[in-house]
């Protein structure tokens, strides 16, 4: 979990707290018309299992860790992880970028069957697909690559049912300090030293706060982390209000806003008190 380090028993007492109140959306679905499918083979314990019926479909085509074309045409976004970027227009590649797309390539050979489950909001302002995908076992293709260090836990409202589940996931591989989070992988970037955009894991001391209508604090006077109005039911004011001199670290994609570095936290599991 990335907004805490620790045991799982930690964890579990963690997410109990006030910090981790979400207000969850009613389960449903969405009817394609294609096959569904409830997984005949029940799921492990241990598994992200799906949340409502699945539809049974093919993959034609794997852009990288987190993004793949499916038959039919659409193009699928992995609701909850977000993987490092390819080698593309000159850039080299990030660390573990191309391990990712081959365990999403392997993870889709190896399947008799692949199964899609389209989340709350079910398309990004890309026109992508919002879904998560399972084999016929019933195993999460997010959480095998989180649990392998391949991918980072992003948790973007509304689509949250999963949530908990992988931030265990991930929790699991920095414990084991698997990819990204071993020797090879990146480090967090000062919040004084940002001078692109993108995502980024953040690290910086908090040098202002500011309650308002939007709240934000300030990292190493170079970065404004906001927590728009819609997200205050995830925080307490209480727990903002005494961050000044604390040492964070967030993560997420870092924008510009009329030259004022910014970062969305838009749920407790992106940060975390250094």
């Amino acid at each position: 979990m990335f907004a805490f380090r620790g045991s799982e028993k930690t964890l579990r007492a963690h997410a109990l707290s006030v910090f981790f109140v979400f207000v969850l959306a009613t389960f449903g679905f969405i009817t394609t018309g294609v096959a569904e499918s409830s997984l005949a083979t029940p799921p492990s314990p241990n598994y992200c299992a799906p949340f409502a019926k699945t539809e049974v479909v093919r993959v034609a085509r794997i852009y990288d860790g987190d993004t793949l074309t499916l038959s039919d045409g659409r193009k699928i976004r992995l609701v909850g992880i977000n993987a490092t970027e390819l080698a593309r227009d000159g850039r080299p590649g990030d660390p573990f970028s191309r391990r990712a797309r081959q365990a999403v390539s392997e993870f889709v050979q190896q399947s008799r069957r692949m199964e899609l489950l389209l989340d709350t909001e079910t398309k990004d302002r890309y026109g992508r697909w919002l879904g998560h995908l399972y084999n016929d076992s019933g195993q999460s293709l997010e959480q095998h690559l989180l649990q392998r260090g391949l991918a980072y836990h992003v948790a973007i409202p509304p689509n949250l049912k999963l949530a908990e589940c992988f931030a265990t996931a991930e929790q699991r591989a920095r414990d084991a300090k698997l990819g990204l989070w071993g020797d090879e992988g990146p480090l967090p970037l000062a919040a004084k030293a940002i001078r692109r955009g993108g995502f980024h894991r953040v690290r910086g001391v908090v040098t202002a706060v500011h309650l308002g209508k939007h709240w934000h604090l300030t990292l190493d006077d170079n970065i404004s982390v906001m927590i728009y109005s819609e997200h205050h039911h995830r925080f307490t004011k209480a727990w903002f209000s005494h961050l000044l001199g604390q040492k964070l670290e967030v993560q997420g994609w870092i924008y510009k806003v009329k030259g004022q570095w910014r970062i969305k936290l838009e749920t407790p599991y992106g940060v975390e008190l250094l």
